[in-house]
C-alpha cells in the first residue's frame, strides 16, 4: 500500500472516530485544557475539537460559536482525504507547510481577537 494511501487511511480512522464521538456512539474521553486550568487564560486551540465535533453532527452555528476554525478544518479534513484516497496522490509537503504557517498565524491572531473580546468566547 502507498504512504500516501496509508496516510489518508489514517486520516479516515480518526474523522470516523470523531464522527462517532459527536454522535454519541462512541464514547471518547475528552480531557480539559490543561492550560486553561493551570492559569485560567485559554490557549488558541481550546474549543476546538468541540468545535470539530459540532461541525461534524451539522451544527455549523455551534461549531462557529466555539471555534471559527472548527468547521474550515473538517473541510480541509476531507479534502485531504480525497486527494489521498480517492485520488491517490500525496499531498506537497511544500504546498502543506505553507497552510501549516499560514493557519498557525491565523489562529494566533483569532486568539488575540478573542482574549481582547471576551464575547467571543463561549
Amino acid at each position: 500500500m502507498r504512504p500516501a494511501r496509508r496516510r489518508g487511511l489514517g486520516l479516515a480512522g480518526l474523522m470516523a472516530a470523531l464522527a462517532g464521538r459527536s454522535w454519541g456512539v462512541l464514547p471518547l474521553p475528552l480531557w480539559s485544557c490543561p492550560i486553561r486550568q493551570l492559569t485560567g487564560v485559554p490557549c488558541p486551540t481550546c474549543y476546538l475539537t468541540s468545535s470539530v465535533l459540532a461541525a461534524l453532527r451539522g451544527d455549523l452555528a455551534g461549531a462557529l460559536r466555539l471555534h471559527a476554525f472548527g468547521p474550515p478544518l473538517v473541510l480541509l479534513a476531507a479534502g485531504v482525504l480525497w486527494h489521498q484516497l480517492v485520488l491517490g496522490r500525496a499531498i506537497d509537503r511544500r504546498a502543506l507547510t505553507g497552510w501549516i504557517v499560514g493557519g498557525s498565524f491565523l489562529a494566533w491572531l483569532y486568539w488575540l481577537l478573542r482574549l481582547a473580546h471576551p464575547a467571543l468566547m463561549p
